[in-house]
């Protein structure tokens, strides 16, 4: 009989971390605003009791219920890096001189930051 093992996840040393290439996912809904900042749009996962609740009480019943989430412009700046191409740690360069603060205030910021891009499902990191 084999045993049903987890895979556990691999925690990333700080160099390899810095080292991974964030890529934005394409099915990603998201839209440049005229002021600069970026508007994503993204379907709720809801229970069954809440899309039965969704579909009699929307205006059109086929529709999926979505939120929206604008981010400010050091949000927005560091979306438009994020090309698949620069590296985490590039882009905390990027900014550290953008915004003229330390690589340590940019660092915790940034990866703050693209971690819950990652958790939204809105990147990859690779």
């Amino acid at each position: 009989m084999k045993s049903s093992k987890r895979k556990k996840n691999k925690t990333l040393s700080r160099t390899e971390a810095l080292a991974c290439v964030p890529k934005q996912n394409d099915t990603t809904n998201w839209q440049e605003l005229e002021n600069g900042d970026i508007l994503f749009t993204y379907a709720i996962p809801l229970s069954r009791m809440f899309q039965a609740l969704h579909r009699r009480f929307s205006k059109n019943s086929v529709e999926t219920a979505t939120k929206k989430l604008q981010l400010d412009a050091m949000g927005s700046f560091v979306w438009k890096l994020i090309d698949g191409e620069r590296s985490v740690g590039a882009i905390i360069t990027t900014f550290a001189k953008e915004y003229k603060v330390s690589n340590m205030e940019a660092e915790t910021a940034v990866t703050a930051f693209i971690k819950t891009l990652g958790q939204r499902g809105f990147i990859g990191l690779y």
